[in-house]
């Protein structure tokens, strides 16, 4: 005589339904994060592409008032010049001006190399005496030649 929860087939049978609905359960909270991850995804990128679409815009119009800028450079000096003087003294112009601006870009991009170079030189020196073990020489030279296999020529 078995009464219905004696059964040791009908508790792990409860077991897997409750197992089994925990797992349905478990994975409808996932799709409900993913998709409210997506739906976030989706809303910051159309504000970024009306973002990209308006600056675009701005690039465009940039683009053409430097195009008119030129052109009007070009009609005064062609009132002077020849047509062709006229358009090689601006292409020389403008090829200075570009030669000028990337010599200036690139010291500032040595200057900050040189800095950054400095600063961690620096940092290595300090982890060096920080971590340096107690009783070797202050200057570290003795320490350093030893790690490389030279020996102190001081002696």
């Amino acid at each position: 005589m078995h009464t219905q929860g004696d059964d040791a087939g009908s508790a792990g049978g409860r077991m897997g339904d409750a197992a089994a609905r925990l797992a349905e359960d478990t994975a409808e909270l996932a799709r409900r994060e993913v998709r409210v991850i997506q739906d976030e995804a989706v809303t910051a990128l159309r504000r970024f592409a009306a973002s990209g679409i308006l600056l675009a815009g701005a690039g465009t119009c940039g683009i053409l008032t430097l195009w008119a800028a030129h052109e009007t450079l070009l009609r005064a000096l062609e009132s002077v010049l020849p047509r062709g003087k006229a358009s090689a003294a601006l292409t020389c112009a403008y090829a200075c001006g570009a030669a000028a601006l990337g010599m200036a870009a690139r010291n500032r991009i040595r200057a900050r190399a040189q800095a950054t170079a400095g600063a961690m030189e620096k940092e290595a020196v300090q982890l060096e005496q920080d971590h340096r073990p107690t009783g070797s020489e202050p200057d570290g030279q003795a320490a350093r030649g030893a790690d490389l296999g030279v020996a102190d020529e001081s002696s």
